[in-house]
Protein backbone atom coordinates (compact mmCIF):
# COMPACT_ATOMS: atom_id res chain seq x y z
CA UNK A 1 0.00 0.00 0.00
CA UNK A 2 2.86 2.35 1.05
CA UNK A 3 4.46 1.96 -2.71
CA UNK A 4 1.29 2.66 -4.65
CA UNK A 5 1.09 5.97 -2.59
CA UNK A 6 4.33 6.59 -3.18
CA UNK A 7 4.27 6.03 -6.73
CA UNK A 8 0.52 8.04 -6.98
CA UNK A 9 2.24 10.77 -5.20
CA UNK A 10 5.87 10.87 -7.44
CA UNK A 11 3.25 10.73 -10.84
CA UNK A 12 1.02 13.48 -9.28
CA UNK A 13 4.43 15.87 -8.81
CA UNK A 14 5.38 14.96 -12.09
CA UNK A 15 2.41 16.16 -13.97
CA UNK A 16 2.12 19.22 -11.46
CA UNK A 17 5.93 19.98 -12.67
CA UNK A 18 5.27 19.22 -16.41
CA UNK A 19 2.32 21.82 -16.47
CA UNK A 20 3.91 24.26 -14.70
CA UNK A 21 6.75 23.96 -17.25
CA UNK A 22 4.54 24.76 -19.95
CA UNK A 23 3.07 27.39 -17.95
CA UNK A 24 6.10 29.31 -17.60
CA UNK A 25 7.42 28.69 -21.35
CA UNK A 26 3.89 30.50 -22.20
CA UNK A 27 4.81 33.18 -20.17
CA UNK A 28 7.91 33.53 -21.32
CA UNK A 29 6.58 33.68 -25.14
CA UNK A 30 7.57 37.15 -26.23
CA UNK A 31 5.14 39.03 -28.61
CA UNK A 32 5.53 42.60 -30.41
CA UNK A 33 2.36 44.43 -32.87
CA UNK A 34 1.35 44.32 -36.12
CA UNK A 35 0.16 47.30 -37.75
CA UNK A 36 -1.20 46.08 -41.48
CA UNK A 37 -2.48 49.27 -43.36
CA UNK A 38 -3.36 49.86 -47.14
CA UNK A 39 -1.67 53.18 -49.15
CA UNK A 40 -2.88 54.82 -52.02
CA UNK A 41 -0.51 57.59 -52.96
CA UNK A 42 -2.56 58.92 -56.30
CA UNK A 43 -6.06 59.02 -54.24
CA UNK A 44 -6.80 62.64 -52.46
CA UNK A 45 -10.19 61.15 -51.63
CA UNK A 46 -12.09 62.25 -48.28
CA UNK A 47 -11.78 58.84 -46.00
CA UNK A 48 -15.07 59.66 -44.75
CA UNK A 49 -16.73 59.26 -48.04
CA UNK A 50 -19.14 56.38 -49.09
CA UNK A 51 -17.41 52.78 -48.81
CA UNK A 52 -19.96 51.97 -51.70
CA UNK A 53 -20.27 53.42 -54.83
CA UNK A 54 -19.52 57.38 -55.76
CA UNK A 55 -21.18 58.23 -58.67
CA UNK A 56 -24.83 57.02 -59.02
CA UNK A 57 -24.49 56.69 -62.84
CA UNK A 58 -21.40 57.18 -64.62
CA UNK A 59 -21.43 60.17 -67.45
CA UNK A 60 -21.42 58.88 -71.61
CA UNK A 61 -17.97 57.79 -72.88
CA UNK A 62 -16.49 60.43 -75.43
CA UNK A 63 -16.28 58.18 -78.17
CA UNK A 64 -15.01 54.98 -79.19
CA UNK A 65 -11.87 55.98 -77.08
CA UNK A 66 -12.21 57.16 -73.65
CA UNK A 67 -8.87 58.29 -72.44
CA UNK A 68 -8.98 58.21 -68.11
CA UNK A 69 -6.67 58.36 -65.22
CA UNK A 70 -7.24 55.41 -62.57
CA UNK A 71 -7.44 56.89 -59.26
CA UNK A 72 -8.30 53.76 -57.27
CA UNK A 73 -10.01 50.48 -56.76
CA UNK A 74 -13.29 49.88 -54.81
CA UNK A 75 -13.40 46.19 -53.70
CA UNK A 76 -14.38 44.04 -50.67
CA UNK A 77 -11.14 42.41 -48.65
CA UNK A 78 -12.15 39.91 -46.60
CA UNK A 79 -9.99 38.71 -44.20
CA UNK A 80 -5.92 39.16 -43.71
CA UNK A 81 -3.48 36.41 -42.48
CA UNK A 82 0.48 36.57 -42.20
CA UNK A 83 3.08 33.32 -41.63
CA UNK A 84 6.02 32.98 -40.56
CA UNK A 85 6.59 29.93 -43.39
CA UNK A 86 7.17 31.06 -46.93
CA UNK A 87 5.01 30.33 -49.93
CA UNK A 88 6.96 28.69 -52.47
CA UNK A 89 5.71 27.91 -56.06
CA UNK A 90 5.31 23.95 -56.23
CA UNK A 91 4.05 23.29 -52.67
CA UNK A 92 0.57 23.34 -50.80
CA UNK A 93 -0.78 25.40 -48.46
CA UNK A 94 0.82 23.57 -45.49
CA UNK A 95 1.50 26.89 -43.48
CA UNK A 96 0.40 27.77 -40.02
CA UNK A 97 -1.35 31.41 -40.51
CA UNK A 98 -2.52 34.09 -38.15
CA UNK A 99 -5.64 36.22 -39.08
CA UNK A 100 -5.04 39.40 -38.71
CA UNK A 101 -8.95 40.25 -39.20
CA UNK A 102 -11.73 39.73 -36.16
CA UNK A 103 -14.56 39.67 -38.86
CA UNK A 104 -14.90 38.75 -42.70
CA UNK A 105 -15.51 41.85 -44.28
CA UNK A 106 -18.63 41.55 -46.91
CA UNK A 107 -18.41 45.63 -48.43
CA UNK A 108 -16.49 47.28 -51.25
CA UNK A 109 -14.66 49.70 -49.95
CA UNK A 110 -12.07 51.90 -51.89
CA UNK A 111 -8.24 50.58 -51.18
CA UNK A 112 -7.17 53.91 -49.44
CA UNK A 113 -10.42 53.71 -46.86
CA UNK A 114 -9.41 50.01 -45.21
CA UNK A 115 -8.36 50.45 -41.57
CA UNK A 116 -7.10 46.93 -39.72
CA UNK A 117 -6.33 46.95 -36.05
CA UNK A 118 -2.93 46.41 -34.41
CA UNK A 119 -2.53 42.97 -33.87
CA UNK A 120 -0.18 41.32 -31.06
CA UNK A 121 1.64 38.37 -32.56
CA UNK A 122 4.38 36.03 -31.24
CA UNK A 123 8.00 37.55 -31.91
CA UNK A 124 9.80 36.35 -34.99
CA UNK A 125 10.17 36.80 -38.62
CA UNK A 126 7.07 36.43 -41.01
CA UNK A 127 7.39 35.95 -44.86
CA UNK A 128 4.11 35.42 -46.10
CA UNK A 129 0.79 37.27 -46.31
CA UNK A 130 -2.61 35.72 -47.28
CA UNK A 131 -5.19 37.88 -48.88
CA UNK A 132 -9.14 37.19 -50.09
CA UNK A 133 -11.36 39.37 -52.28
CA UNK A 134 -14.84 39.43 -53.23
CA UNK A 135 -15.11 38.55 -57.58
CA UNK A 136 -16.45 41.95 -58.03
CA UNK A 137 -14.80 45.14 -58.19
CA UNK A 138 -15.39 49.09 -59.50
CA UNK A 139 -12.17 50.90 -61.18
CA UNK A 140 -12.14 54.20 -60.32
CA UNK A 141 -10.94 56.88 -63.30
CA UNK A 142 -11.40 60.28 -63.67
CA UNK A 143 -11.75 61.97 -68.04
CA UNK A 144 -7.51 62.70 -68.56
CA UNK A 145 -9.49 66.04 -70.28
CA UNK A 146 -11.91 66.94 -67.62
CA UNK A 147 -10.44 65.10 -63.73
CA UNK A 148 -14.25 66.62 -62.88
CA UNK A 149 -15.35 63.82 -64.67
CA UNK A 150 -15.65 60.44 -62.79
CA UNK A 151 -15.90 57.01 -64.01
CA UNK A 152 -16.86 54.46 -61.55
CA UNK A 153 -16.36 50.92 -63.51
CA UNK A 154 -17.39 47.34 -62.72
CA UNK A 155 -14.96 44.54 -63.03
CA UNK A 156 -14.31 40.88 -62.28
CA UNK A 157 -11.41 39.59 -60.98
CA UNK A 158 -11.26 37.53 -64.20
CA UNK A 159 -10.80 38.20 -67.81
CA UNK A 160 -12.35 41.67 -68.57
CA UNK A 161 -14.93 39.37 -70.92
CA UNK A 162 -15.63 37.45 -67.92
CA UNK A 163 -19.36 37.82 -67.07
CA UNK A 164 -20.47 40.57 -64.80
CA UNK A 165 -23.20 40.49 -62.38
CA UNK A 166 -22.86 43.54 -59.76
CA UNK A 167 -24.84 41.45 -57.49
CA UNK A 168 -22.40 38.62 -57.29
CA UNK A 169 -21.30 37.93 -53.94
CA UNK A 170 -18.89 35.28 -54.88
CA UNK A 171 -15.36 35.09 -53.11
CA UNK A 172 -12.06 34.31 -55.94
CA UNK A 173 -8.63 32.45 -54.74
CA UNK A 174 -7.08 34.08 -52.47
CA UNK A 175 -3.82 35.63 -53.38
CA UNK A 176 0.08 34.89 -51.28
CA UNK A 177 2.35 37.52 -51.27
CA UNK A 178 5.72 36.55 -50.27
CA UNK A 179 9.52 36.22 -51.23
CA UNK A 180 8.97 34.50 -54.27
CA UNK A 181 5.81 36.71 -55.47
CA UNK A 182 2.14 36.83 -55.80
CA UNK A 183 1.20 33.51 -55.82
CA UNK A 184 -1.49 31.44 -56.11
CA UNK A 185 -3.32 28.03 -55.55
CA UNK A 186 -3.86 26.09 -58.84
CA UNK A 187 -6.06 23.38 -59.29
CA UNK A 188 -3.60 20.61 -57.96
CA UNK A 189 -3.96 22.41 -54.91
CA UNK A 190 -0.16 24.00 -55.19
CA UNK A 191 1.38 27.39 -55.68
CA UNK A 192 2.61 28.39 -58.58
CA UNK A 193 3.39 32.26 -59.11
CA UNK A 194 0.95 34.62 -60.46
CA UNK A 195 3.35 37.84 -60.24
CA UNK A 196 7.10 37.32 -59.29
CA UNK A 197 7.13 41.32 -58.81
CA UNK A 198 4.25 41.74 -56.00
CA UNK A 199 6.47 40.70 -53.14
CA UNK A 200 7.33 40.75 -49.93
CA UNK A 201 10.34 40.51 -48.65
CA UNK A 202 9.49 39.33 -44.92
CA UNK A 203 8.81 41.75 -41.55
CA UNK A 204 10.70 41.02 -37.68
CA UNK A 205 8.42 41.39 -34.63
CA UNK A 206 10.06 42.15 -31.70
CA UNK A 207 9.45 42.01 -28.09
CA UNK A 208 7.37 45.07 -27.44
CA UNK A 209 7.61 46.81 -30.51
CA UNK A 210 5.58 47.56 -33.92
CA UNK A 211 6.17 46.55 -37.19
CA UNK A 212 4.35 48.63 -39.73
CA UNK A 213 3.13 46.83 -43.05
CA UNK A 214 2.12 49.64 -46.13
CA UNK A 215 0.19 47.19 -49.02
CA UNK A 216 0.62 50.38 -51.49
CA UNK A 217 -1.14 50.56 -54.75
CA UNK A 218 0.71 51.34 -58.13
CA UNK A 219 3.55 50.31 -55.81
CA UNK A 220 4.53 54.08 -54.59
CA UNK A 221 4.05 55.76 -57.80
CA UNK A 222 2.35 59.24 -57.09
CA UNK A 223 1.71 59.64 -61.53
CA UNK A 224 -1.03 57.24 -63.09
CA UNK A 225 -1.96 54.93 -65.37
CA UNK A 226 -3.64 56.09 -68.32
CA UNK A 227 -6.77 53.72 -69.29
CA UNK A 228 -7.78 53.65 -72.49
CA UNK A 229 -11.75 52.59 -72.64
CA UNK A 230 -12.42 51.00 -75.66
CA UNK A 231 -16.86 51.09 -76.26
CA UNK A 232 -16.90 48.29 -78.26
CA UNK A 233 -20.92 47.88 -78.42
CA UNK A 234 -21.57 51.87 -79.55
CA UNK A 235 -23.91 52.75 -76.72
CA UNK A 236 -21.23 55.51 -74.90
CA UNK A 237 -21.72 53.24 -71.78
CA UNK A 238 -18.97 51.01 -70.19
CA UNK A 239 -20.20 47.81 -70.30
CA UNK A 240 -18.60 44.97 -68.25
CA UNK A 241 -17.97 41.84 -70.14
CA UNK A 242 -18.35 43.76 -73.07
CA UNK A 243 -16.58 46.56 -73.69
CA UNK A 244 -12.60 46.55 -73.12
CA UNK A 245 -9.70 48.66 -72.00
CA UNK A 246 -6.21 48.92 -72.13
CA UNK A 247 -3.81 50.47 -69.62
CA UNK A 248 -0.55 52.33 -70.10
CA UNK A 249 1.31 52.78 -66.73
CA UNK A 250 4.50 55.45 -66.05
CA UNK A 251 7.60 54.01 -65.83
CA UNK A 252 7.70 53.22 -62.04
CA UNK A 253 4.80 51.31 -61.85
CA UNK A 254 6.16 47.69 -62.95
CA UNK A 255 3.53 46.19 -61.03
CA UNK A 256 0.38 47.02 -59.60
CA UNK A 257 1.21 46.56 -55.62
CA UNK A 258 4.18 45.93 -53.31
CA UNK A 259 4.61 46.09 -49.74
CA UNK A 260 6.30 49.00 -47.49
CA UNK A 261 7.96 47.57 -43.77
CA UNK A 262 8.56 50.20 -41.57
CA UNK A 263 9.38 49.68 -37.52
CA UNK A 264 7.85 51.96 -34.37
Amino acid sequence: MKTKILICLFFTALILSIGCSKDDENDNETTGYLQFKTLNPISTSNKSASILKFTTSNPALTGDTTETLLTSLNFCIGDVWVSQGEVEAGNPDDLEWIRLTDVTNQELKLFENYSFAAKELPAGTYKSIKITFKNIWYRHVVLASDPTVKYELLETMGSTFAPCDENDTSWVKPNYFSVGGNHNLNDSGVFEVASEGEKIGGFTIEEGKTAVVSWRLFAGATEPCINYLYDLNGNLEWDCGIDDLEEECPPEIEYMWDFLVEYE
